[in-house]
């Protein structure tokens, strides 16, 4: 239900702000959604883990209701934003969203057991083919389609799709170390919860800021894929960098983590709005809701297979789990910086910037 709910906000709210802002008044609007996710990002974990260590981790699920009950109070000012907007009945592809939500299922459930039961066993095998027949099957399921989920056609602009994979670097990098560096740190250091969500701010701490950067080069001129591929090195050189310093200590990682956040930051608050202007207007609920299948997606994946794989000595506080932490950063590391590449090609190359508009699209815009 709360994955449910999160992909909603993720795509309506890039929806909305896109079809009310223009030209730099966008830029500037996503800048700003950025810097507020950079907020939650710097103090959030760290103030979890001192409520943690306060009075337990049941008080965090407390002030999240507090902060879905101030979200909420808020939604009349959006519906009054959003009143301009025209309004179209909305049609599903119920067999499309099927297949989608099999194929991502039935992946993470293999990543599971190939943690479980081993790489090589069957189950994990079975569950792969699975998830890849499945994913093959949307595809072909999204190009008949009368009303598809996501209109191929949308990632034929290479610059989109290669902006889209942006957030899939940001996955497989500094995700991974919002998730597993404070449980890195409470085994293998011995800090407590708050300590290590104190800590963490040097990864998150740079979000807030860098976003706002990015809006200013953007502004004076400097082109975005230029940024995102800046962004793009500093993720993978700066985690690479943090799990080769892993075994000498605690504050070698200092450094590298304050790089790892200065490379998100700097597409957090672009990615999403660069992205959605080579989509047509009346398709940019369905660029947003790719933009965060993607996001979202790669997250699950991401952190399910680093943690089938951080699990195994998660627990030892010695050189050895220094030295497997070290070894699945770099490894997970090498598999953004792979995604990197590609991003980077398909956003220099020459094409068209968005696809034509769809007849059928208005009324997927609902």
């Amino acid at each position: 239900m709360a994955g449910a709910g999160a992909g909603a906000v993720f795509s309506v709210g890039s929806a909305v702000v896109s079809s009310n802002f223009e030209g730099e008044q966008r830029t500037r609007a996503f800048a700003f959604l950025g810097s507020v996710a950079g907020l939650s990002l710097a103090f959030g974990p760290s103030l979890c883990g001192l409520l943690t260590q306060l009075s337990g981790w049941r008080l965090v699920y407390g002030f999240q209701l507090a902060c879905l009950v101030v979200a909420c109070a808020g939604m009349p000012l959006i519906r009054r934003a959003a009143a301009h907007e025209k309004r179209h009945a909305a049609r599903i592809d119920w067999a499309g969203a099927a297949l989608f939500c099999t194929a991502t299922t039935v992946t993470l459930g293999g990543l599971a057991l190939g943690s479980a039961t081993g790489w090589a066993s069957p189950p994990f095998l079975l569950c792969t083919a699975v998830g890849i027949g499945c994913y093959g099957l949307f595809a072909w399921r999204e190009s008949i389609a009368p009303n598809p989920l996501l209109s191929l056609g949308t990632l034929r602009s290479r610059r989109f799709s290669g902006i889209t994979l942006v957030v899939a670097v940001a996955s497989f990098t500094f995700t991974n170390a919002v998730a597993y560096l404070p449980v890195f740190f409470q085994g293998a250091y011995g800090a407590s919860a708050g300590a290590s969500g104190a800590y963490l701010m040097f990864l998150t701490l740079p979000v807030l800021v860098a976003p706002l950067i990015a809006a200013r080069m953007t502004a004076r001129g400097t082109p975005a894929h230029t940024i995102f591929t800046w962004s793009i090195g500093l993720l993978v050189v700066g985690l690479v960098l943090a799990g080769a310093t892993a075994s000498p200590g605690l504050a070698w990682m200092t450094l590298p983590m304050v790089v790892v956040g200065i490379g998100f930051g700097l597409q957090a608050g672009l990615v999403d709005g660069e992205a959605l202007a080579h989509v047509p207007a009346d398709e940019a609920g369905m660029g947003a809701g790719w933009i965060n299948t993607v996001r979202l997606g790669s997250e699950a994946i991401a952190v399910s297979l680093f943690g089938s794989l951080f699990a195994s000595f998660a627990g030892d506080a010695d050189d050895a789990s220094r030295g497997g932490f070290a070894a699945i950063t770099i490894g997970s590391t090498l598999c953004a910086a792979a995604l990197g590449v590609v991003s980077v090609l398909l956003m220099r190359r020459p094409g068209p910037t968005a696809p034509a508009a769809d007849p059928r699209a208005a009324d997927r815009v609902g």
